[in-house]
């Protein structure tokens, strides 16, 4: 996996020990990665977590069940560099960032 962060439980407790900080995040359902998303200076790590605890950014992530991240000076650009490597090696996109692209 290109995020080498361990999976935390998709709770409101472990995501409030998620970095104030840019970089991107991984939605998991069980051992599935479902959803890859960046975060910025603005809409840090945690808050973009706790967006998925609160409401539905990503209604294809509602069985989220862990999380991962990574720090990353450009946050965007990295998200584009790992979905890229999982295309190549999966041959398809986690599948709710599929509507996406």
């Amino acid at each position: 996996m290109p995020i080498r962060s361990p999976k935390y439980r998709l709770t409101r407790a472990m995501v409030n020990g998620a970095p104030a900080e840019p970089g991107i995040y991984a939605l998991w359902e069980d051992d599935e990665l479902i959803y890859l998303g960046h975060a910025s200076a603005t809409a840090t790590i945690r808050e973009r977590l706790g967006e998925h605890l609160t409401r539905s950014v990503c209604p294809c992530a509602e069985n989220a069940t862990h999380y991962s991240w990574e720090l990353a000076l450009r946050p965007a650009t990295r998200e584009l560099e790992i979905l890229r490597e999982l295309l190549m090696r999966d041959g398809r996109l986690p599948r709710c960032n599929q509507d996406a692209a």
